[in-house]
């Protein structure tokens, strides 16, 4: 029987060296590729499952880490209750949302936004560059707020909700971003009466990416 078992690693080599003493004293030698030692390990850690428990109907994608979970959700409606400064705009249409953030004990951060086409979403949907302020590339500025209480993904069915009524600002906003090339505040007051399908005939840009680039995490 072993008594003791020891690696030598050597960052030099292709090799580890494992060394066993059995109970009385006699040790083996052995040579083991760094390859088939990782395969090995990897083969006999138990890793148990992770359970999310129910999702909101509206989730794309739910990804499992040690300590937290990535989700990715997309608008449930085409109309939300936003602000731009100070200025509230009731049933603002929107395109398709696509919101991505991270859950660690109930609290949400690294808030994530994409603009996707329209149609049944695959790993090859296009995206499209955001229109609204607070967005740089895929991340979302919501300012000093906190989202909390967060303990289960099914909370997660209104988060847009939320998330939009989070007042627009100015930073990272670019009149570029749009075909209109419009200011901010023209912009809201321009598409205020208007339908989610207007955007794609007259507003959107195409950023070249696709719903596999947000999902992995591409700026």
């Amino acid at each position: 029987m072993i008594r003791e078992a020891i690696l030598h690693f050597d960052p030099l080599q292709t090799q580890v060296k494992t060394e066993c003493i059995d109970q009385n004293g006699l040790r083996s030698v052995k040579f083991i590729e760094n390859e088939d030692l990782m395969r090995a390990i990897r083969q006999h850690t138990y890793a148990p499952p992770l359970h999310s428990g129910l999702l909101p109907p509206n989730c794309v994608a739910l990804t499992a880490h040690k300590e937290q979970w990535t989700v990715t959700l997309a608008s449930d409606c085409g109309c939300y209750d936003v602000f731009y400064h100070n200025t509230a705009y009731e049933n603002f249409p929107v395109p398709r949302l696509l919101l991505s953030c991270t859950i660690n004990s109930g609290r949400l951060q690294n808030f994530r936004l994409a603009v996707a086409d329209q149609g049944e979403l695959t790993p090859e949907t296009a995206l499209f560059k955001c229109p609204f302020p607070n967005v740089s590339g895929f991340s979302l500025c919501v300012g000093s707020n906190v989202f909390t209480g967060y303990d289960t993904p099914r909370k997660l069915r209104t988060l847009l909700h939320r998330v939009m009524a989070v007042p627009f600002g100015d930073d990272y906003y670019r009149p570029e971003q749009t075909r209109l090339n419009l200011g901010a505040r023209e912009l809201f007051e321009h598409l205020k009466d208007k339908t989610p399908a207007y955007y794609y005939e007259n507003v959107l840009i195409s950023s070249g990416k696709t719903l596999s680039d947000f999902l992995g995490g591409a700026a």
